[in-house]
């Protein structure tokens, strides 16, 4: 989870930062895992392909290392690294999004009411204000990237009030925040 929302016993859950500035090429520094779960073999050679990391303010292209799948059809998927340590979440080797840009809808949803196309809009209008060569991901392209970066973070179940201690007997939630449709997760 993002430092900000952290309590003592997250302490030993590791935090990345984003690296700046941004290497030309994303290695592969292990075998690899393709989204279907397979883990390729360091047999298999690697190869280098095209991709865009997605930040708050502009895009950036980049080259990314992967390796091809074995488990998958023939030149479809490939494994690619896991780019934590840099700051970066892998969402398909092609679209990379930053821990930044992802912690920033974190944020402002549990501060206030932010719809997914609220924040996709300003966004992409930031893009547009700093340049960017790309316009910034759908609003529905964005939640289904959100919502798969939640589900690989390390969330507990403990709560903790500065006035109650841990695991107060009733936590109260913004449904807004709290709630998630099952149409949202693929």
């Amino acid at each position: 989870p993002p430092k900000w929302c952290r309590i003592d016993s997250d302490a030993a859950i590791e935090w990345f930062p984003l690296v700046d500035p941004l290497p030309e090429v994303l290695p592969l520094k292990s075998a690899g895992r393709c989204t279907c779960g397979a883990v390729a073999s360091l047999d298999t050679p690697t190869r280098l392909l095209p991709c865009t990391i997605f930040s708050s303010h502009r895009s950036y292209p980049r080259m990314i290392e992967v390796r091809q799948c074995a488990a998958c059809t023939v030149g479809k998927k490939f494994a690619g690294p896991d780019l934590r340590e840099l700051g970066l979440f892998n969402f398909n080797n092609r679209s990379i999004y930053t821990h930044e840009l992802l912690n920033a809808f974190t944020s402002a949803m549990t501060a206030h009411e932010l719809p997914f196309h609220a924040f996709a809009t300003t966004v992409d209008r930031s893009y547009t204000e700093h340049g960017s060569s790309s316009n910034f991901v759908s609003d529905e392209t964005f939640r289904r990237v959100w919502y798969t970066f939640r589900r690989v973070q390390i969330l507990g179940d403990s709560f903790e009030c500065k006035d109650c201690g841990p695991n107060p007997p009733c936590v109260i939630f913004d449904g807004l925040t709290a709630g998630i449709q099952s149409w949202t997760t693929p």
